[in-house]
């Protein structure tokens, strides 16, 4: 078996056993993977400090069929201040959520990683925990081949700055002017022009540039409820983590 390095995320850790762990990460190299850390509950040295949620980890990793083995983890960067935030806690864990069930699993995508990384950097450190994952989400979305195109109304072909106001069919992917509102109830969101012009810049701005961009206070829930219920859409379920965020009256 070949000896693997490579930069990844820890995504969820379960105890096995009396000494060992389970680990399901998302690696710059190989993408998602659940591993065998041997041992990692009473190790000093190969894994100290260094399989916790959320954590920016350097693995070792040696893969024969369908079985990963954790040789080694180093940590980078551990994220401290999302653990001192519970409002930051609940939305990372979101994001790692979302990778678990969103990306397929043994399939690299750099950009996927990339995103995960610097998302994780922004949730530390931003003072708007809320719109970074506003963000997130959305480019998430976009990279995946989830988020459709929102550039003219589907009815009439009306382009974007013809209307003022818009709704948003999540689950369908449909958007129309004000002209032809849709009814879907809690499906059907009601944006303005402003909103899905940023909408668009987030798919389109540079990663590292595009935290810059800043949702209205008072369009951030309405646009955190929907994306949730659009993913709820595509996973089948609700996501728990979502549950949580909503339930701590975090947004």
């Amino acid at each position: 078996m070949k000896a693997i390095t490579t930069r990844a995320v820890i995504l969820k850790t379960r105890d096995l056993g009396e000494a060992d762990r389970l680990v399901t990460f998302f690696s710059q190299s190989e993408g998602r993977l659940a591993g065998l850390a041997k041992g990692a509950r009473k190790s000093r040295r190969r894994f100290v400090n260094s399989l916790e949620p959320c954590s920016l980890v350097q693995m070792t990793l040696r893969v024969r069929k369908s079985l990963v083995w954790i040789e080694a983890s180093k940590l980078i960067e551990p994220y401290a201040a999302l653990r001192m935030d519970l409002e930051r806690w609940f939305l990372a864990a979101l994001v790692c959520e979302i990778f678990l069930e969103m990306t397929p699993e043994g399939e690299p995508q750099e950009k996927w990683f990339d995103l995960l990384e610097v998302t994780l950097k922004h949730l530390s450190s931003d003072r708007e925990p809320l719109n970074v994952i506003l963000l997130f989400i959305l480019r998430f979305l976009d990279a995946g081949g989830y988020l459709p195109a929102l550039d003219e109304c589907h009815v009439c072909k009306a382009p974007l700055q013809s209307s003022r106001f818009w709704c948003w069919h999540t689950r369908k992917g449909s958007l129309s002017c004000g002209k032809h509102p849709l009814q879907g109830g809690r499906q059907v969101l009601k944006l303005d022009l402003g909103s899905l012009v940023l909408i668009d810049l987030s798919r389109k701005t540079p990663l590292d540039r595009v935290w810059r961009h800043r949702f209205a206070q008072d369009k951030r829930s309405l646009l955190f409820q929907g994306l949730a219920d659009m993913i709820s859409a595509h996973t089948g379920k609700d996501l728990n983590c979502f549950k949580m965020v909503q339930k701590l009256c975090l947004i």
